[in-house]
């Protein structure tokens, strides 16, 4: 009988897999379940786009606060609405970067591949329009808003994670930062945009230690992008 549900589910493209709750590397947020002690942990969505991750922080760290960045004005609404049923979400419709200031953003048919940074794909097809937003960075933000933990710092950013970084120098150096968790692509289809390697090496220099890398995207049967779970040394 498994085996024909399983069979049944891949004829219409999907799988169907034991989930084992403690097994690392498979699901991220009950793995930063591991590592975060408090019961109200201080949650950072950079890029939230339409609330993906917020949904996921919620189902795992139901009394968490979070704060919630997302730079396109339209998509910042729809975050907004998707979840607008969740407690202590505080939403910032700017975006995130080394320095504060204003930055063009490349605005596509698909909200989750806006990007502060040009294309090197045929995405550009797609480009609806450029928006012109406000920019802040972490240091800023936690400096204005005196807060002194961040338990879980999400990026995903479309290539512009390492500039995130930079706007983090002080909350790094501080050791504000309990748990690190981005996107890396592997293809580098954005102008300008780091390596995998240069993310994860910075990520070290901070004090940070490789978690978990999680299940890889393929396009085109090449590695495209995936997510990492990195814990600075100090976190307990």
């Amino acid at each position: 009988m498994r085996r024909s549900i399983r069979k049944l589910a891949r004829n219409y493209g999907y799988d169907i897999i034991k989930f084992k709750k403690n097994q690392m590397g498979l699901y991220p947020f009950y793995d930063m379940a591991k590592f975060v002690k408090t019961k109200q942990p201080i949650l950072f969505d950079i890029g939230a786009n339409v609330g993906q991750t917020i949904k996921d922080f919620k189902e795992v760290f139901e009394s968490s606060t979070i704060h919630a960045f997302e730079p396109s004005p339209d998509t910042f609404q729809i975050l907004k609405n998707a979840t607008s049923n969740f407690k202590n979400v505080y939403y910032w419709n700017v975006g995130v970067a080394s320095q504060p200031g204003e930055l063009m953003l490349n605005e596509y048919q698909l909200s989750n591949t806006n990007s502060f940074l040009e294309s090197k794909t045929d995405n550009n097809a797609q480009l609806k329009k450029k928006t012109p937003v406000k920019i802040i960075t972490i240091d800023q933000f936690c400096e204005t808003h005196t807060i002194d933990k961040i338990d879980v710092l999400k990026i995903d950013t479309e290539g512009f994670e390492l500039e995130v970084f930079k706007g983090t120098h002080n909350c790094f150096a501080a050791q504000k930062i309990g748990l690190l968790f981005f996107e890396t692509t592997f293809n580098n289809h954005h102008d300008k945009a780091p390596r995998f390697t240069e993310l994860c090496d910075f990520a070290i220099a901070q004090g940070f230690e490789l978690v978990a890398f999680y299940p890889i995207v393929y396009r085109n049967n090449m590695a495209a992008y995936t997510n990492v779970l990195f814990k600075h040394m100090s976190y307990i």
